[in-house]
């Protein structure tokens, strides 16, 4: 509840600034809509971990999912419902998957620093990643050549993956070799639910126009879902309050008054935090929790290009 009052304490703030000043802008305008669509790539690193609560909290196992170069489509809406308030809403999914590889690293060894166990998959794909986000901003500055405000939304990130074959080199090289190349032997999911406050803001100079964007959450819900098929176990992680930070800058041209073409650049990042964590062994009919046993960390970056047109 605490964390909630601050939460509606930031939105309510810039309500203050335009109180007795800008009575007569309290109507909705339902003229300031703004729509945009543009594409792009997405390209960032997944990391999975294993823990041991019995050892002291050592690292047992990691999983590197990297992706590059991912296809994106992403469209937006904004609504200045009043000069001193705006709504918005967005979503990019992805359409091919670009080049994807898995690195999975096993510590087998307790006095061993390195990694005793490691397999390769090249071929590993990027089945799907996708976002979607709901803000609401409230304008503290408002003039036709810049604005400043505070932002308060929430956002929903998934993304899945999948590798085929490979190979692997197991107790310090002394066993060596490759999977089936046609068999899946590993899939992971991850999923995200982040409420956030965060800073905005926009300049415009003749028809160039710098935007910016700072996010920032420590409440992050996540989960992720990691199949070992050649075991057949499913390992289930689950945090809550992990910390979440989200960086973005755009610059565009105004074309016309009402159409803007713009590149954009954003920045996200999930810091890494234990979770607790469901392990099922079907082979074994062995169900089990552990408290602290895993963990899970990302960051991402997505480039796109596009155009926002005004009504």
């Amino acid at each position: 509840m605490h964390k909630l009052n601050i939460i509606l304490a930031l939105f309510f703030i810039p309500m203050a600034f335009p109180a007795s000043a800008e009575m007569q802008n309290r109507v909705l305008n339902w003229d300031r809509v703004s729509a945009g669509i543009n594409v792009g790539t997405l390209s960032g690193l997944t990391h999975e971990r294993v823990y041991s609560p019995n050892q002291g909290g050592r690292k047992l196992s990691q999983l590197d999912w990297r992706y590059r170069n991912a296809a994106v489509v992403q469209g937006a809406l904004e609504w200045d419902a009043m000069r001193w308030f705006s709504l918005g809403a967005s979503g990019w999914s992805t359409f091919s998957s670009g080049n994807s590889h898995m690195n999975d690293y096993d510590w087998q060894n307790a006095v061993q620093d390195s990694w005793t166990d490691h397999s390769s998959h090249p071929d590993t794909r990027l089945n799907f990643s996708n976002q979607f986000d709901v803000n609401v901003k409230g304008w503290m500055f408002n003039t036709p050549g810049w604005r400043l405000g505070i932002m308060v939304g929430y956002q929903e990130n998934r993304i899945s993956f999948h590798s085929r074959g490979g190979s692997y080199s197991y107790n310090n090289g002394a066993h060596t070799g490759s999977f089936d190349p046609n068999e899946i032997n590993i899939g992971y999911k991850q999923h995200y639910q982040i409420p956030y406050v965060g800073l905005t803001g926009r300049y415009r100079y003749s028809d160039i126009e710098f935007s910016g964007t700072l996010k920032y959450s420590a409440w992050a819900r996540t989960t992720g879902n990691d199949e070992h098929y050649l075991r057949d176990l499913t390992f289930t992680d689950k945090a809550r309050e992990q910390n979440f930070f989200s960086l973005a800058a755009s610059v565009g041209y105004y074309v016309t008054e009402n159409m803007k073409l713009y590149i954009e650049g954003t920045w996200n990042r999930v810091t890494n935090k234990k979770t607790d964590v469901n392990v099922n062994n079907y082979r074994q009919n062995i169900n089990a929790d552990y408290k602290n046993g895993g963990g899970i960390e990302s960051y991402n970056m997505l480039t796109t290009a596009g155009l926002i047109y005004t009504f």
